[in-house]
């Protein structure tokens, strides 16, 4: 009895665990949730037919190149039940070593692209390469998948009809439920404003009664009359223009649930349309593969979730598709290597700055009013690469090839001729002051999307006040006008940015037949300029300076001797790091190597400090006998002045050599010596020291 007690009271304790145990802990394991089903759509545009490891003009490494696409679209299609592949346009580029159509086809099928929007780029190849590409795209057979082209504003020039399918429906299976997904294009209409008729006299580009050529008008009149009867889950309207043009057609438009924009930097997001509803839009920038995700509500209506940007920079090169590519490559590399012109003298530079004028970047400017007939020219500092050093051919000559004008003159923008007026070009000036920064030590940093101007003197001084960064702008020695209209070359990028003024374009060198075969950019400019000139020669028509300072406080030693060092030509120094106070700055280490400067002799220069005037002139003693001027002073010079005695004992030779040559002069009598110079004392003693060398 004990013992069946025991066994029931055992039981007991059981159970009642059990009945204690949180709800569900003891029930079966249950299932991994399913992820829901997904279509993704991916999109890229401006790309511009950059497919090798390596850009074949410049030998620079292809950062974001469908080599990088190749590897991002096999990873997706591993996350997502379907997946749809789109070109916005400008997929492909002639550029100056040419040839890339072809690769960028391979590319396009070999990664799977379902369809393909034409716009400008597309038919800047001219009609025969044009209509290879599109072959080459499109047939059955062969390497990869046929691309759809998808176009609804281009017509054929003679007979006026759709010289290819205004949309194309794509199906696609998402869990139980088959989507109908319409893909419609739109990108041409920007193309007699960009290209010469002789690229496309073969096509018409809009309907007829389309007279404002107008992507609404083709929306409204032509295409969505025609998709909404075909009862699709998802319209896709991949619309290849800015991204001001593209928010006013979706705010005139409904029936739209995604746009793909170009002309654009990569980026996404929500806006409005004419019922203000919400519409997605995205643009992958040529730097990014876009990825819109797609899932089905419980009633099964597909869902457009949040756009995300996949950088291409973050992706490692498709092998397969490199090898595949290489020939291509290698004949445009080829290209490139061609002599177009020959630089003559000294070409020191073989790095850009964005603080100072150098005479690579005078080049470029010097080429784009040669180009135009300009009175002026805008470049806009982060458009320019550097001038590869190369061993040269004969004496003091070296050849200059495609590749070097499309290293040194990097920008992809078409370069436009516009009118403005002296006082919107100040107003820019004083903009591009602002863009500037100065560091800890004094020197000026930064500047990369700020413009210098050539063919007008100036100075910038970065530490005024707005309204007064910008001095001494002259044209042809005299003060630049501010009623007056000059025409100013530059890059049609420029009319992007919010804050350039507005202005009349008068031409594009993308619409010159001299031009548009190679994009009208800078590069192409540069090596019209190059192939016509014969032997070129570092010439300076203008200058311009940056400052860091305002224009009236007293100059540091740190651009004391910047300045020394631009008189110098910039000899590159041996070191990095001179003093524990400055870095980065070449110019104080060379003094230091020099012996033109020595510090504190505590190891620190003192960047910040203010120049004294005798300090001034012990460093031009110093650099005279670095370069082995003639040092003739006996202190006679020094023994006129009233202040005399002012003069520090390791000066007096410093200064009598500088009053004796015109360097430095005395005020009133006296040299005074604790005095700080003023910024035009400065340029003065520069200019004089300029022709003692």
């Amino acid at each position: 009895m004990a013992r069946k007690s025991i066994l029931f009271r055992r039981l007991g304790a059981a159970l009642l665990a059990l009945l204690l145990l949180p709800a569900g802990a003891w029930a079966a394991e249950p299932e991994p949730a399913q992820a829901a089903p997904a279509l993704g759509i991916y999109t890229t545009g401006d790309m511009m037919g950059r497919v090798g490891e390596t850009d074949p003009l410049t030998g620079l490494t292809e950062e974001n190149s469908y080599l990088k696409v190749a590897t991002a679209m096999a990873a997706e299609r591993q996350t997502m039940e379907s997946t749809l592949l789109l070109a916005s346009g400008d997929a492909v580029a002639n550029t100056l070593a040419s040839g890339s159509a072809a690769d960028t086809a391979l590319a396009l099928r070999t990664i799977g692209y379902d369809g393909l929007v034409p716009s400008v780029e597309e038919f800047r190849l001219g009609q025969g390469h044009r209509a290879a590409f599109f072959r080459d795209l499109t047939q059955e057979g062969g390497t990869g998948t046929p691309v759809e082209l998808i176009s609804a504003d281009w017509m054929d020039g003679q007979s006026g009809q759709a010289a290819a399918q205004p949309y194309h429906i794509y199906t696609r299976q998402l869990g139980e439920k088959e989507l109908r997904i319409a893909v419609v294009g739109l990108g041409t209409l920007e193309v007699p404003q960009s290209l010469p008729s002789y690229y496309y006299s073969d096509s018409q580009f809009g309907h007829t009664d389309n007279t404002g050529m107008s992507y609404v008008w083709e929306w409204e009149h032509w295409i969505w009359p025609q998709v909404a009867r075909q009862e699709c889950d998802l319209v896709i309207v991949c619309c290849h223009t800015d991204r001001k043009t593209l928010e006013k057609f979706a705010a005139q438009t409904t029936g739209i649930d995604l746009l793909v924009n170009g002309h654009s930097e990569a980026d996404a997001g929500v806006l409005k349309n004419l019922d203000g509803q919400p519409v997605s839009w995205v643009s992958g920038g040529g730097t990014a593969l876009t990825r819109t995700v797609v899932t089905l509500s419980d009633s099964g209506t597909p869902v457009i979730g949040e756009s995300k940007l996949l950088a291409l920079s973050g992706y490692e090169n498709d092998e397969a598709l490199a090898k595949a590519t290489a020939n291509g490559q290698k004949a445009q590399q080829a290209r490139a290597a061609q002599k177009t012109g020959t630089l003559s003298g000294s070409w020191a530079e073989s790095v850009t700055s964005a603080t100072r004028q150098t005479a690579a970047a005078d080049l470029v400017a010097r080429a784009m009013l040669w180009t135009s007939g300009a009175d002026a020219a805008l470049v806009t500092n982060g458009s320019l690469g550097y001038l590869p050093e190369q061993t040269g051919t004969g004496s003091g000559s070296r050849p200059l090839t495609l590749g070097d004008c499309a290293t040194l003159a990097r920008g992809t923008s078409p370069v436009v001729l516009v009118e403005l007026t002296g006082a919107q070009l100040e107003g820019w000036l004083e903009v591009c002051a602002g863009r500037y920064q100065v560091d800890e030590s004094g020197q000026v940093t930064g500047g990369q999307d700020a413009d210098f101007l050539y063919g007008m003197d100036y100075e910038l001084y970065v530490g005024g006040q707005a309204g007064q960064r910008v001095v001494n702008l002259t044209w042809q020695g005299q003060p630049v006008e501010r009623n007056r209209t000059y025409r100013v070359i530059l890059e049609a990028a420029h009319l992007l940015d919010d804050e350039f003024p507005h202005c009349t374009v008068l031409w594009s060198a993308a619409a010159d037949m001299q031009y548009a075969a190679t994009g009208g950019t800078m590069a192409s400019l540069l090596a019209a300029y190059a192939s016509r000139t014969g032997a070129i020669l570092p010439q300076r028509e203008s200058t311009w300076a940056v400052y860091a300072g305002a224009v009236d406080s007293a100059m540091t030693r740190l651009e004391f001797v910047e300045l020394l060092y631009d008189v110098a030509d910039r000899p590159k120094p041996g070191a990095n790091v001179a003093f524990a106070d400055v870095s980065g700055s070449d110019a104080v280490v060379w003094a230091a190597e020099k012996r033109i400067v020595s510090g504190d002799g505590k190891g620190k220069f003192l960047p910040q400090m203010e120049v004294t005037r005798e300090q001034a002139a012990a460093m031009l003693y110093n650099y005279a006998k670095a370069e082995g001027l003639d040092l003739t002073a006996d202190g006679s010079a020094v023994s006129t002045l009233s202040d005399r005695d002012a003069v520090s004992g390791w000066a007096v030779t410093a200064v009598d050599f500088c009053l004796r040559n015109g360097l430095l002069e005395p005020v009133n009598g006296q040299f005074r010596p604790s005095a700080t110079m003023t910024r035009a004392e400065v340029q003065r003693t520069m200019a004089v020291l300029d022709t003692l060398n």
